[in-house]
């Protein structure tokens, strides 16, 4: 019986020390577990945009800094008359609509418009944890985080910028933080197809959406300067044909 009482001592020590070691060195892996468990999505990565070929009858035109090739039929437009244009359309109604900002700016004016009117829309209102949370968590990853606008801009991190096993060595609230992003990435994935574009001078991801009804029909371009950790350009693209989206997608370049 004793011998029996120290071989069963010696498997749970063994055991235990076996627990120990996970939660010293790996405390994250339960939250791995259920990452891979829950989401099939986590460890994909944004594959490169595929380059089209333009067409020779394309025309180029700029709009608000940044300059695009269209069929022939695609004319400026402004939706008030004398304005300048503010996007182009097709004669069968398709359109290209571009803004161009400054997360900083963004920020500070949507502050500012917060204190004039009161409460109103919280820009984390989408997230479970604080800006802070996040930034401890990637920081945990060694990832450096824009300052700016951060509730905007953390999708390209998440769809870019992490993998299941990422989070083994995660302590604390990062754990769980982890896990809210990975469910977020897996229903953007759902949602949205995602391109990256290696640019002449920016940085550039094309998100072609499937669901809300847009049937692949619409497409966004997010392109980031280099250099630049705040400028943007957003082209917003409606279009029926999706060669012709990516051809004028594969076109654009800085103005």
């Amino acid at each position: 019986m004793k011998k029996a009482l120290a071989i069963g001592g010696a498997v749970l020590g063994a055991l235990l020390a076996a627990a120990l070691v996970i939660f010293v060195f790996f405390p994250g892996l339960p939250t791995y577990f259920k990452v891979r468990h829950r989401f099939e999505h986590t460890d994909e990565k944004v594959p490169v945009f595929a380059t089209e070929d333009i067409p020779g009858d394309f025309e180029s035109h700029t709009l608000r800094g940044l300059r695009f090739s269209a069929p022939p039929d695609w004319k400026e437009y402004s939706s008030i008359e004398g304005m300048e244009p503010n996007s182009y359309h097709s004669d069968v109604g398709d359109t290209i609509f571009i803004t161009h900002g400054d997360y900083s700016e963004d920020e500070e004016n949507y502050l500012k418009a917060q204190e004039t009117l009161g409460s109103g829309y919280d820009m984390w209102s989408g997230y479970e944890y604080d800006e802070s949370d996040y930034r401890h968590m990637f920081a945990s990853l060694g990832t450096e985080l824009p300052q700016s606008y951060l509730s905007l801009r953390m999708l390209w991190y998440i769809r870019d910028g992490f993998s299941a096993k990422d989070c083994i060595k995660l302590r604390g609230r990062d754990k769980k933080v982890f896990l809210e992003l990975a469910q977020v990435k897996d229903e953007s994935i759902r949602e949205e197809d995602i391109w990256k574009i290696d640019g002449d001078g920016f940085t550039a991801y094309a998100g072609q959406i499937t669901g809300f009804g847009y049937e692949g029909k619409l497409w966004t371009v997010n392109v980031f300067p280099d250099g630049d950790e705040n400028a943007y350009f957003m082209a917003s693209i409606k279009c029926s044909d999706e060669e012709t989206a990516k051809q004028m997608i594969s076109s654009i370049e800085l103005g």
